[in-house]
């Protein structure tokens, strides 16, 4: 095969006859130089796509600039106008050798920017970016994000590209990308033409440049309040396809706890301080998202010191980590990690002067036997029992299997796990209160407040795990997450699934501060004998550090 070359006084020639023509010369940016992109340049994404051309065929590589399952798939079509493929923004199409238009945007086909190539057997062709993309983020006068609508028009022959739907990021709905051709176009208040001179904005794209633009809309009416381009999206930190969050706060609560391991039974008023660290990686094929949380907070007893964590309501380390390899946009394979702990050691208060704790303490162990006997101090006092160490239980969760993303309504996102679980509960010092139980060799219990060691386990089994997030007005949000394992395979303890199931009631009174209602259900045998019952109401004050 032979190569010919141009030198260069040649080219300087051509383009300069080019221009004496009125043809100017291809300014385009850079494939690897993309301004706003998420997601690794064209030819990096095409490397990392591992699938193989099969054998007689070659293939077509469109980039995607956002996460892939935000974007309209490119269509493929031959040269009598048929279409041979529908395939997602950043995936390989597999072509018999042939000449094709790769058809790439958002709205209908004839919207949509047309790149005729020929496939060759064994080669792959990259289709170059020549098209703008466009995330609309719809916020209120708070600055707080809402699924607000207005419409997207092209200047200056008013091409209607259809209704845009705004996206709460921070509650795991999905932002949609508008893929268009370079130039200038207009967004007007749902139900208003081209022709409006009344809350509309325009914007200006350039080819291969990523725009993300901020819609302020009042969620009453839907008039437009204000907006504008912005460098990147709001709360987050993005360092190449990596994004980052960090959320510090506090609030004031009302707490319940019923039977919860390691924590003291009854009523607080809490003052609590949490963090809430996330990282996500944006890929084509591949998504992971991990996320640590640390909820932290205590009431005081008149007379005692403020730091005295012995008084602690809540005690909470939760990391979560989950990797998805994407087949569809709403259907792949997952592996995930997760841990619970808590910081701080827990505690029980006796006060002497209840009838109910004239009792002695009686330690037992797993087995059910005496170890331990205390005898209650002098009347008018108070004494104490610890219930746990630091970190202790350390529990910890892995999983496999098979994910989908849901959204069957608007105001409705559901996520669903199903695959094998295993569960590690590493205990040193935990105790949980036991009663009489009939059956039982002696009448201890009956007599004594009896507190009952927790031996270490190891559980395998099914699992699964529902996630959904229902938005029933623009102020009031409801999230359930309800995870279960149904173990197989036990060292120790009990064969009784295990199930934890946490709802949160969100009312939002301003962009920093709402009003919740927390109900979370444990009951899982390896800890505790009882279900465990916790109820909060919460005035909860957030900040976006990162």
């Amino acid at each position: 095969m032979t190569t010919r070359r141009v030198n260069l006084p040649l080219a300087g020639m051509l383009l300069l006859a080019g221009m004496a023509w009125g043809q100017e010369p291809d300014r385009s940016r850079s494939c690897d130089d993309l301004p706003g992109w998420q997601l690794p340049p064209p030819r990096v994404q095409m490397e990392m796509d591992a699938d193989l051309i099969p054998v007689n065929r070659g293939a077509v590589f469109v980039p995607a600039m956002t996460d892939p399952a935000a974007e309209p798939p490119y269509v493929v079509v031959n040269e009598r106008g048929e279409v041979k493929a529908r395939t997602p923004m950043g995936r390989k199409t597999f072509l018999p050798p042939g000449r094709y238009q790769v058809l790439v945007g958002s709205g209908v086909e004839s919207q949509m920017i047309a790149h005729p190539v020929e496939v060759f057997e064994g080669h792959c062709v990259l289709v170059q970016p020549d098209w703008a993309g466009l995330l609309v983020r719809v916020v209120d006068r708070h600055g707080m994000q809402f699924r607000g609508y207005y419409e997207l028009f092209t200047l200056p022959d008013g091409e209607d590209y259809g209704l845009g739907l705004g996206a709460d990021e921070s509650r795991g709905e999905t932002l949609r990308t508008w893929l268009l051709k370079p130039g200038r176009y207009m967004l007007v208040k749902a139900g208003e033409t081209v022709r409006a001179r009344t809350d509309f904005l325009t914007v200006r794209l350039l080819p291969g440049e990523l725009i993300n633009f901020v819609l302020v809309i009042d969620e009453e009416d839907g008039s437009f309040l204000g907006g504008g381009v912005i460098d990147r999206g709001e709360g987050k930190t993005e360092i190449r396809n990596w994004r980052l969050g960090l959320v510090m706060g506090g609030d004031l609560s009302w707490n319940r706890a019923d039977n919860v391991v390691g924590r003291q039974f009854g009523n607080t008023i809490t003052v609590n301080a949490y963090v809430d660290w996330s990282v996500r990686y944006l890929n084509p094929d591949h998504s992971i998202y991990a996320r640590l949380q640390v909820d932290e907070g205590q009431t005081v007893q008149p007379g005692q010191n403020f730091l005295d964590w012995r008084q602690k309501t809540n005690d909470e380390v939760n990391l979560d980590a989950i990797y998805t390899y994407r087949l569809l946009s709403w259907l792949g394979p997952y592996v995930r990690f997760g841990l619970d702990t808590n910081l701080f050691p827990g505690w029980q208060t006796f006060e002497r002067t209840l009838p109910e704790m004239e009792k002695d303490i009686v330690i037992l162990d797993a087995d059910g036997d005496e170890v331990e006997r205390r005898i209650p101090p002098a009347a008018d006092s108070t004494w104490e029992l610890r219930l746990a160490d630091s970190f202790d239980p350390l529990e910890l969760k892995e999983g496999a299997g098979v994910s989908f993303d849901l959204v069957p309504w608007q105001v409705l996102d559901i996520h669903l796990r199903l695959g094998f679980g295993g569960r590690q509960y590493f205990v040193r010092s935990l105790l949980r209160p036991r009663s009489y139980r009939e059956g039982d060799d002696s009448d201890t219990c009956l007599e004594a407040n009896c507190f009952q060691r927790v031996s270490s386990s190891k559980l395998l089994g099914l699992e699964s795990t529902l996630i959904g997030s229902a938005r029933i007005s623009r102020w009031l949000m409801i999230d359930t997450e309800l995870e279960t394992l149904i173990p197989f395979w036990v060292t120790t303890g009990s064969r009784t699934p295990a199930v934890n199931w946490k709802n949160t009631s969100s009312f939002r009174i301003v962009s920093f501060a709402s009003l919740a209602y927390v109900v979370r259900l444990d009951y899982d045998k390896q800890l505790s004998d009882n279900l465990q019952f916790e109820q909060r109401v919460m005035l909860r004050f957030t900040f976006d550090i990162l």
